[in-house]
């Protein structure tokens, strides 16, 4: 998955351009642009995971090892993980807040998956959606060794003692 093409999905839902430029743009098509913005998080951070744990290029993306690393984070263990609380005072700025957007991220995609009463307006989607572009970018510019710091973080059982 392209983190990158699904922040692209997601406009292009709100914006109503898949169904044609249709107005107003329906709740499926919002609720779709919440998941993708989601899912674009989620994979932002699968990928760094692999590549940071095992590799960035193709020949180390086509290895079980990378595989196994993009697939190995559960949705919310990763959210809990990335609260402010489990993540201390051991990653910068820029780790904190994208825990805080996926977080909240991860709510509304709940709330657009399986709550057939929940509404959305294209507005609110459009800010979360630039949230999440925005996290995603101050996140990739974030040193390999602290991404790499947070894979072990999310992947593993961290011990205190």
């Amino acid at each position: 998955m392209n983190p990158t093409e699904l922040i692209a999905l997601a406009r292009a839902l709100v914006n109503g351009i898949i169904a044609g430029g249709a107005a107003p743009v329906s709740q499926t098509e919002l609720r779709r642009a919440v998941s993708c913005a989601y899912y674009a998080m989620f994979h932002t951070l699968a990928l760094s995971n692999a590549n940071t744990l095992i590799g960035a290029s193709t020949a180390d993306q086509q290895r079980w090892a990378w595989q196994q690393t993009y697939r190995a984070a559960d949705h919310r263990p990763t959210r809990n993980k990335l609260s402010s609380v489990s993540l201390g005072g051991r990653f910068p700025g820029a780790v904190l807040r994208f825990g805080v957007v996926f977080a909240d991220i991860q709510r509304a995609r709940h709330s657009a998956d399986y709550d057939p009463h929940s509404e959305f307006s294209a507005t609110d989607v459009s800010e979360l959606i630039d949230r999440a572009e925005t996290v995603i970018a101050n996140f990739n510019q974030t040193p390999d060794d602290t991404r790499r710091d947070l894979a072990i973080h999310i992947l593993t059982n961290v011990r205190s003692d």
